[in-house]
């Protein structure tokens, strides 16, 4: 595992952005449509803010550019605190992406229940040949994704697991949510985790450790990075 580290979680992501752009523009220039798993949160904010800011950001293509959630909440489309909200707000809002890659989870509201929504969104993500890269904001207790310690959906991890599940009574609200499951983060090219601020350094202490959080049983196929800032690798003066 690779460690990025950074004075704070701007920098962190400006970092991240830069190293982003450089391997999107590097698959395009090979034909490719890039495959990016995205995250929410404070860092999913930041990593997005910074990518839409990035001097180098028209390198990139961004409507070859397919994009995937590594968990949704079950909320009303266009809801403030649904994932992709979060997107269109910052990235999407400045650059031109393509509605037919930009893969969203089903809402909560909408002709799909949740287990269908799961569903519909674990056949998608399953038909999709390579994630390039999948970033991953890094929980106080070590979840990713929807993926909380001790629950049940961390134990899907055989062959025959969904890319994705449906998951009732999360620990965070809201309690219903649709998450990709460790064995589909864990077949993406690049597996990143990103965690910022002191109340992440246990859960960085542990994925340093190679204790069996969720975080620390993510592992990219080519390349597993941690990106973190000062103070939750401990090292803040």
């Amino acid at each position: 595992m690779r460690t990025v580290a950074a004075p704070d979680l701007d920098a962190l992501c400006v970092e991240l952005a830069a190293e982003l752009i450089g391997i999107v523009r590097d698959r395009q220039s090979e034909g490719a449509v890039p495959c990016i798993v995205l995250t929410g949160g404070s860092g999913g904010a930041a990593s997005l803010a910074a990518l839409a800011a990035h001097p180098d950001r028209d390198a990139v293509d961004w409507s070859r550019v397919r994009f995937l959630w590594g968990d949704e909440r079950w909320l009303p489309a266009g809801d403030p605190e649904r994932n992709d909200r979060l997107a269109d707000d910052t990235l999407f809002a400045a650059v031109g992406v393509d509605p037919s890659l930009v893969h969203r989870v089903g809402a909560a509201g909408g002709d799909l229940s949740l287990d269908e929504a799961a569903e519909e969104y674990a056949r998608l993500v399953a038909g999709i040949d390579r994630i390039d890269v999948a970033i991953n904001g890094v929980g106080p207790d070590g979840h990713v994704a929807s993926l909380f310690p001790g629950r049940p959906e961390v134990e899907l991890v055989g062959a025959e697991a969904p890319a994705a599940v449906a998951v009732r009574e999360s620990p965070k609200p809201p309690p219903e949510r649709v998450s990709l499951t460790l064995p589909t983060i864990n077949r993406a090219h690049r597996v990143w985790l990103l965690a910022a601020g002191e109340g992440k350094r246990n859960a960085v202490g542990d994925v340093v450790a190679g204790r069996p959080t969720p975080a620390g049983l993510l592992s990219g196929t080519a390349e597993t990075v941690l990106w973190a800032d000062e103070a939750a690798l401990g090292t803040a003066g």
